[in-house]
C-alpha cells in the first residue's frame, strides 16, 4: 500500500515556512529559554522555599538580569524597555558582525 503524502506536504508547507521563520529569529529563542527557566523555578518553588525564600527571588532576578543582558547585547528588547536598554548598551561591547565571503571576479 503506497500512500501519497504530497497533498499533506502541500497543505503544511505554509505552516512549516512560518515555523522556520519563527525559529530563525534570535529573540524568539531567548523568550522560549526564559519561559522554561521561569517554569523550572516555579516547579522547584517548594524545594527552594524550604531552603530559603530569598533563593527564589535570587533565581528570578538572575534570570531577569541574564535576559536583560542578552537583550542589550543583541538589541532585541521589547519596545517598552528601549529607553533603558539605550542607556545601558554603551556599557556592553558591540556584537561582532559575521564575516562576509570574499567577492569572486
Amino acid at each position: 500500500m503506497n500512500l501519497d503524502f504530497a497533498p499533506l506536504e502541500k497543505a503544511f508547507a505554509p505552516l512549516w515556512k512560518q515555523l522556520k521563520l519563527l525559529f530563525a529569529e534570535h529573540h524568539f529563542l531567548t523568550i522560549v529559554c526564559a519561559f522554561f527557566a521561569v517554569l523550572m523555578t516555579i516547579s522547584f518553588y517548594k524545594f527552594l522555599r524550604s531552603i530559603s525564600p530569598a533563593l527564589v527571588v535570587f533565581v528570578l532576578l538572575l534570570i531577569l538580569v541574564i535576559l536583560l543582558m542578552h537583550w542589550t547585547q543583541t538589541r532585541t528588547e521589547p519596545a517598552f524597555l528601549k529607553p533603558f536598554v539605550d542607556w545601558l548598551s554603551p556599557f556592553f561591547p558591540s556584537v561582532p558582525l559575521p564575516a562576509k565571503p570574499p567577492l569572486r571576479p
